[in-house]
């Protein structure tokens, strides 16, 4: 199975129902209680995949088991991609007060673009590192979550025979991102301009922006499962040696 932004998406448009199922999972990714919803059809739509039955993409049933499923995925994309962006956030804000309060401010102006453009960049890496979506199929793989919220994720992120795999997976999949990116500014945009009487209009691209992100998740997910067949499957943890008795 080769590395295809191309298959991924034919992948994706072979279900004729594939827009309505990426519509309603923007409304339920839009609002907090429901985004486990969503993610636990991403979740399900990859075990599908991997077993070798990728379209038709899930139908909208079984909402415990899903709830449950997308939970626990939901932890990974926390751990993995949202911890990250917290953790520079609070870094940027302490060094910027500490500069702020050790300097009259002056230096300040000129060491917020390279500690910015510095957290920028850590922030960018740890994306192409691919730990979310490699702890996804970890988390489908074993059926677990142990391993999926363990460093197992960045040791098979960073494995010889498969970091050069899974990175030509992260820069396939970028362009799927892009109608999300597209629409998030417009929501943005819009919302700067609420109080000007443009609010009716927020609800709508915030359903949008859900769904372009729901679409893309299902799109790198495809690409994901093509990497780990080309490298052969997620490694399992090694067994414990167990020492034999001193006699």
């Amino acid at each position: 199975m080769t590395i295809s932004l191309r298959a991924a998406l034919r992948t994706i448009h072979s279900d004729p129902s594939w827009p309505r199922k990426v519509l309603i999972g923007g409304v339920l990714m839009s609002t907090l209680v429901g985004y486990p919803f969503a993610s636990g059809l991403v979740v399900e739509h990859l075990d599908n995949s991997r077993k070798g039955f990728p379209v038709p993409l899930p139908v909208w049933r079984e909402l415990g088991t899903r709830f449950l499923f997308g939970l626990l995925s939901a932890m990974v994309d926390f751990l993995f991609f949202v911890m990250p962006w917290l953790a520079a956030g609070l870094i940027f804000f302490c060094v910027g007060v500490g500069m702020i309060v050790a300097t009259d401010g002056s230096d300040a102006r000129l060491l917020f673009p390279i500690i910015g453009s510095a957290l920028g960049i850590l922030l960018l890496s740890f994306f192409l590192l691919s730990a979310a979506p490699i702890g996804r199929l970890i988390y489908v793989e074993d059926g677990t979550p142990e391993r999926a919220l363990s460093g197992a994720v960045l040791r098979e992120a960073l494995r010889p025979d498969g970091r050069g795999v899974y990175f030509r997976a992260r820069l396939a999949s970028l362009p799927a991102y892009l109608p999300f990116l597209v629409i998030l500014s417009v929501t943005l945009a819009v919302i700067a301009r609420i109080f000007d009487g443009w609010w009716p209009m927020v609800l709508p691209l915030v359903w949008l922006t859900c769904a372009a992100l729901q679409y893309a998740h299902l799109v790198v997910m495809q690409l994901y499962v093509a990497a780990e067949s080309q490298i052969g499957g997620v490694l399992a943890e090694p067994e414990p040696k167990i020492r034999a008795p001193r006699r």
